[in-house]
């Protein structure tokens, strides 16, 4: 998520310190197709009673709690779960998360990143689940040998596998509008370019000439389009590291594109085209909200459940004409067709399912629950709930019975059949088919077209300790200059012209250093 530029940089600097944030965005995790198998004995339907505690952030505790389909899988599995509670949000969580590791003060499971699961899963904290995975789990281990990717991502570098990351859905962020404000202000068709897209700006500037007004609104970072640009951070075919790696959702210094995107911010500042408190980083999410809610903003770019949001928060009752929709990519530099980059890699290293080493005992009955997750079975009932109740099947494919208009939006402590499962429960494979299937009628007439031809995954690099805390201290000092001199030349209050300059005083701050550390890393486990 380009939008979240200082904030994606923050999470990098915490994973540095092994306390990475996990960065929940509401949407749903479904599974694609595992093997067909129930889990048995003590971790399935039959025989003795699955009993294990599980550690986890409160908040997602207490969605978990709301599912209607998670009484089911416990009765499936014959299990009783001891939910914990480790800090209500991800940040809370992940800050004593680290005491707990320290303290041995773990419950019997616990989510962790993956450095965490391999740096105390190498010192006996954490069980290797290579051999429970072989004689117990039949489809996590069909799952591992059918995704290579993943396989050499939970493998550590003695060759265990200490912890099951969760995989992600495939979303992006999208660009979105008022089009009834597009409408009066005569703009005919969307902009499929960076020039259109400043034509049609400085139309609605034109057509609403408030002093309040700013045609283009955000929330978090403020830089957006660096795939428009060619200037988003990447690995390229060669294996080559482009910018401080941030998954694709950061930005490369140094591309001439994103100069050039600078240069294009200046513009918009300049002519009044976007919000300069989200500039200036003093715009919250509840001002951005009310700004696109009440006319003061007309474009924004951000999660993909917004446009929906926005249509059900308020948005019609402000204003009978008030329509929200999605455009595509901006095309880039040689017009071609851009790649988004999706919010998270597949595979998430900050969701890591591990088993306490003290819980040896357990151990068995934990992974044969977690195999029944990984099932056909599983899946379904996570995906979908149960035949008959919320969802039937039709003509061999499975359709919901129940919406998401009406069961995402029940308050808390509602039970309720929901698929949100980017939302953290257990870590399972997804099926982005029912992910998409599930969402508002809205969200569904744009997501599976938009990622399918936009959204491009880029891969996760494991680093080792030494190189997290590195990286973490030159992040932490380069980050914050690189910031306050962008939001300098996009105001005007340094000089392009001291571009390059800027480039070099990056460097002596550590920003080079930074990009050789995730190289390094790239190029240890290619």
């Amino acid at each position: 998520m380009q939008a979240k530029k200082k904030g994606s940089i923050l999470m990098v600097v915490l994973a540095a310190m092994l306390i990475l944030s996990a960065c929940n965005k509401s949407g749903s995790d479904e599974s694609s197709a595992s093997p067909s198998a129930s889990a048995s004995g003590s971790g399935g339907g039959s025989g003795e009673k699955v009993q294990f505690s599980y550690l986890l952030a409160g908040k997602y505790i207490n969605w978990l709690k709301d599912l209607k389909w998670y009484p089911e899988l416990l009765k499936n599995t014959n299990a009783d779960i001891e939910l914990v509670n480790g800090g209500e949000d991800d940040d809370q969580y992940y800050k004593s998360l680290e005491t707990k590791l320290m303290s041995n003060d773990l419950p019997d499971s616990a989510i962790v990143t993956l450095s965490q699961a391999e740096v105390y899963g190498s010192q006996g904290l954490f069980l290797n689940l290579k051999d429970l995975i072989e004689k117990n789990a039949p489809n996590i281990k069909k799952f591992i040998d059918a995704n290579p990717d993943y396989k050499k991502m939970i493998t550590a570098s003695d060759g265990n596998i200490y912890g099951l990351p969760q995989q992600y859905p495939v979303i992006t962020p999208v660009p979105f509008y008022r089009a009834d404000f597009f409408e009066r202000a005569g703009i005919a068709s969307n902009p499929t370019t960076i020039q259109e897209f400043t034509d049609v700006l400085k139309k609605l500037k034109a057509a609403y000439p408030a002093a309040d007004f700013y045609p283009f609104t955000g929330r978090d970072g403020y830089i957006k389009f660096t795939e428009s640009f060619q200037a988003k951070d990447f690995i390229d075919d060669s294996g080559k590291v482009h910018g401080i790696y941030n998954n694709g959702l950061g930005y490369d210094l140094k591309a001439p594109g994103f100069k050039q995107l600078v240069e294009w911010y200046n513009t918009l500042f300049t002519e009044k085209l976007i919000d300069p408190e989200w500039i200036y980083g003093t715009q919250t999410e509840e001002t951005w909200q009310t700004k696109m809610l009440t006319g003061k903003g007309a474009i924004s770019y951000d999660f993909f459940t917004r446009p929906s949001w926005f249509m059900n928060n308020g948005g019609p009752k402000n204003d009978p004409k008030y329509s929200i929709k999605v455009m595509d990519a901006l095309k880039d530099q040689q017009g071609n067709a851009p790649k988004v980059s999706a919010y998270q890699p597949r595979f998430r290293n900050d969701r890591v399912f591990v088993i306490n080493a003290a819980s040896e005992k357990k151990a068995e009955a934990i992974i044969k629950f977690m195999d029944y997750v990984f099932s056909d079975e599983g899946r379904t009932l996570m995906d979908y709930g149960v035949e008959g109740q919320s969802y039937k099947n039709e003509g061999g494919e499975k359709e919901y019975l129940v919406k998401f208009e009406e069961e995402g939006n029940k308050p808390l402590g509602t039970p309720v059949w929901n698929f949100l499962q980017d939302r953290l429960t257990f870590p399972a494979p997804s099926n982005d088919e029912a992910y998409y299937q599930w969402m508002d009628d809205l969200t569904k007439s744009f997501a599976k077209d938009f990622f399918t031809k936009y959204a491009e995954v880029m891969p996760a690099l494991k680093y080792s300790t030494d190189q997290l805390k590195e990286r973490s201290g030159l992040v932490a000092n380069v980050q914050p200059m690189i910031d306050s001199n962008l939001v300098k030349f996009i105001t005007g209050k340094r000089p392009i012209s001291e571009w390059d300059a800027f480039l070099k005083e990056a460097d002596a701050q550590g920003y080079s250093k930074i990009v050789d550390i995730d190289q390094a890393a790239y190029d240890a486990n290619k």
